[in-house]
């Protein structure tokens, strides 16, 4: 079975050479490597062209593709231009900034090729970049589920539950083509999550394997994840999309569970400047969200992280969600200050302790030598005269 690579990348001149060099030990005789650029205008292009002998010495047909000009929104149309090229049997997309395990990647890409489903989900590992520390996903508890997902809609409401990114499936080429379906576009980000929603509703044979695949960087600079104003008001469009799509209303609890679970992960980063224009455009939503949608997540642990203020918020309540969310950012401030002042009173007692460390060893010096100079001064007094 052949494999199309579809790597995509903007301004990731440090990162890009790893990434392919990375992906090199995958590719087999056959296999297809596309490389859409959206527009660079640092030096990533040229880091890609000094990997094309690497990657060519693989037996696979390689077609970078440079766009010159950055495309609006995220990644949706480079991905859906690298998508239309493709000729493989089966897709793995890359995130040009982040790095494949080979043995993992390896092993699920044996896997597809066992099974033949329609899409392959698998692992991966967080990798902070700013604290150069790895973490496993947010949805790790849920691979134990995983035995238990013996019926089709069993395996489609795990992996609606899976966090959605493309760079972790393994896609069977013709199950996109006959389904139609592609990346969102338009001038907005997060695109995949609409994308993963459309593949695993339409998948009838949906297959799992808990083996990492590649590592995702996450805290490097210019990166889309790093959001923290209003373009993550986004995630409320990506929500009403998704419901306007479903054939049967037995999913739209699902699909509030996503909204919830991205809601908690927006409050604990959102800028207080960004409190209202979010707040008013959550309650345009959720005070729309039909109540038998609420209370089929009144109980579920991953709904109950953003629970408070959503309700409140599909109340009508903004105000009184703005100003919890102002005093949470200020106990926030005042813990972070306290903490400062905590360090720097840690900071000056380090250094008085040092300075008396110094002072006793220059006392100790000024008194050596002053018992050296009483010493010889005893000494030539104590000599017979010649």
């Amino acid at each position: 079975m052949t494999f199309t690579f579809i790597v995509t990348s903007w301004n990731i001149e440090d990162y890009i050479s790893r990434c392919l060099h990375s992906l090199a030990p995958c590719l087999r005789p056959g296999d297809e490597l596309i490389i859409v650029d959206d527009g660079s205008d640092d030096c990533t292009c040229e880091e890609i062209e000094a990997c094309f002998g690497l990657l060519a010495s693989r037996g696979v047909t390689l077609l970078p593709i440079f766009l010159g000009t950055n495309t609006q929104g995220g990644v949706g149309i480079p991905a859906n231009v690298g998508l239309a090229e493709a000729t493989g049997e089966a897709i793995f997309f890359v995130d040009g900034d982040d790095w494949v395990d080979p043995v993992g990647l390896n092993a699920a890409r044996q896997r597809f090729e066992k099974t033949g489903c329609d899409i392959l989900v698998a692992n991966y590992n967080v990798y902070h970049e700013t604290e150069d520390r790895f973490s496993a996903p947010p949805d790790t508890p849920l691979w134990k589920q995983v035995p238990h997902t013996s019926t089709k809609e069993a395996r489609q409401h795990l992996a609606l539950q899976l966090v959605g990114v493309p760079w972790r499936k393994v896609y069977k080429t013709s199950f996109l083509t006959q389904n139609q379906i592609r990346f969102p576009e338009g001038p907005f980000f997060y695109e995949d999550n609409p994308f993963h929603w459309q593949v695993c509703l339409a998948a009838t044979d949906i297959d799992f394997i808990d083996r990492v695949v590649c590592s995702h960087r996450v805290g490097r600079t210019g990166q889309t994840m790093a959001a923290t104003g209003t373009e993550l008001t986004v995630f409320f469009d990506h929500y009403e999309r998704i419901v306007s799509q479903l054939k049967t209303p037995k999913y739209r609890p699902d699909a509030l569970r996503w909204l919830l679970e991205n809601m908690a992960w927006h409050i604990d980063r959102l800028s207080p400047a960004a409190y209202w224009t979010y707040a008013v455009r959550a309650e345009e939503t959720l005070s729309r969200i039909p109540q038998e949608d609420w209370e089929a997540m009144r109980h579920d642990p991953i709904a109950l992280r953003a629970w408070g203020p959503a309700r409140m918020l599909a109340r009508s309540d903004i105000s009184g969600v703005v100003s919890i969310w102002q005093q949470q950012a200020m106990l926030r401030r005042l813990d972070h200050l306290e903490n400062r002042i905590e360090k720097s009173e840690q900071d000056t007692s380090d250094r008085l302790s040092q300075l008396v460390h110094i002072s006793d060893g220059i006392s100790a010096v000024q008194e050596f030598e002053a018992l050296c100079t009483l010493s010889a001064d005893r000494h030539s007094k104590g000599r017979a005269p010649s």
